[in-house]
C-alpha cells in the first residue's frame, strides 16, 4: 500500500483531474463567460480585417501608380514612335520622287539623243 502511495504522492485523484479538466475546460474560452471579453475578441477581428483592408487598399493604390507611370511612358515612346515613322515616310516618299523625276530626264535624254538623226 505505500508503494501506491508514493507513485500517487505527486499526482491529482481520477475525481479531482476531471474537476479540474472541465474547470480549464469552461475558462479555456473567456469569451463565453463574459460579454465584455467577447466584445473586445470582436472588436480585435475587426480590427484586424480592417488592417488587412487598409493595407491592400495601399498595395493596389501603389500598383496602379505604377502601372499608370508605365502606361504614360507607353504614350510617350507611341507618339515619338508615330513621329519618327511620318518622317521617314515624307522622306521616302521624297527619294522616290527623285528617283522619277532622275529617271524621267534620263528617259527625255535618251529619247532625244535617239531622236535627233532622225530630225537633225
Amino acid at each position: 500500500a505505500d508503494g501506491k502511495r508514493k507513485k500517487k504522492a505527486g499526482k491529482l485523484t481520477g475525481t479531482l483531474r476531471s474537476c479540474l479538466k472541465e474547470v480549464v475546460r469552461t475558462y479555456n474560452e473567456p469569451g463565453k463567460l463574459d460579454k465584455v471579453t467577447a466584445a473586445h475578441e470582436k472588436v480585435d477581428k475587426i480590427k484586424d480585417l480592417m488592417h488587412d483592408n487598409v493595407r491592400k487598399i495601399l498595395e493596389t493604390h501603389g500598383s496602379l501608380e505604377t502601372l499608370q507611370a508605365k502606361s504614360t511612358s507607353m504614350t510617350a515612346s507611341a507618339d515619338k514612335f508615330l513621329k519618327q515613322s511620318s518622317a521617314l515616310k515624307h522622306q521616302l516618299q521624297m527619294r522616290n520622287l527623285r528617283v522619277k523625276a532622275i529617271m524621267a530626264l534620263c528617259s527625255g535624254a535618251l529619247l532625244t539623243y535617239v531622236l535627233m538623226p532622225l530630225f537633225g
